[in-house]
């Protein structure tokens, strides 16, 4: 077989493996919204660990995290860092972002501008306020996307992670509020609806290691104004990218 074909048939075979593990995820957030609207969990009720939901739905942890993603960002649960998911009392749905909105190309515009407006801030409190432990924690997220198929098969976990890092490295206990509250819905999917020019090539996940390589270095040295302009052409180039989608579309 031509390597050319075997190239094609992964490339065809990753994008089926995708949507399937998006539409298991979107079932588990459903069952799991279903459940919280029934009240089997409470307000303030702590849901099960990712563990056992895996065992209960008999699915992977990345299917899991999806599913907890879409149910945070849609204000149903709230995660506490290091003590588990809880449901959350219904407030104000106005900023929150369903899975659906997510998909379209237009709606992954509003989102960028919006990261822009408080990620390249973001950057520049972390180069003067990150301490030992957050520059840690950014390294080694950083170092897992090193590993480019790693990268290529949890990219939006990857990323959503490098940024929230940052954000927590700001020293604003808000910023990373809000980057938990919208969850890693933000982070534009691989394979965004009606949109045929989804792929995700190697030399564009290079691309994007070393733009995240170029923030850490800056925030790394202390550098606030090089840490937000690289952060703002980080941000600015994938906004670029996808007007351009929405453009020929």
């Amino acid at each position: 077989m031509p390597a050319h074909q075997l190239s094609d048939d992964r490339a065809i075979q990753g994008t089926f493996m995708r949507k399937r593990r998006d539409s298991l995820a979107s079932v588990v957030a459903r069952d799991l919204a279903g459940r919280i609207e029934r009240g089997d969990y409470a307000v303030g009720d702590k849901i099960p660990i990712e563990a056992q939901l895996c065992e209960m739905y008999n699915v992977s942890r990345t299917v899991v995290r999806e599913a907890i993603a879409t149910l945070r960002s849609e204000g149903l649960v709230t995660s506490r860092h290091g003590v588990g998911v809880f449901v959350e009392e219904r407030g104000n749905p106005a900023l929150s972002i369903t899975r659906e909105a997510a998909g379209e190309l237009s709606e992954v515009l509003e989102l960028l501008e919006l990261r822009l407006g408080v990620e390249v801030e973001a950057a520049g409190l972390a180069a003067r306020r990150a301490t030992a432990e957050d520059l840690r924690q950014i390294r080694e997220v950083l170092e897992k996307t090193d590993d480019l198929e790693a990268f290529a098969e949890h990219r939006r976990e990857l990323d959503y992670a490098f940024h929230l890092a940052i954000a927590r490295a700001s020293g604003n206990s808000w910023m990373p509020k809000f980057m938990d509250f919208i969850g890693p819905v933000i982070i534009p999917r691989s394979q965004l609806l009606h949109d045929p020019q989804s792929g995700i090539t190697g030399d564009y996940l290079r691309q994007m290691v070393e733009e995240h390589r170029q923030i850490v270095e800056a925030i790394a040295a202390g550098e606030a104004a090089a840490a937000q302009e690289a952060m703002r052409m980080h941000l600015s180039t994938s906004l670029e990218r996808y007007r351009r989608r929405l453009t020929d579309a």
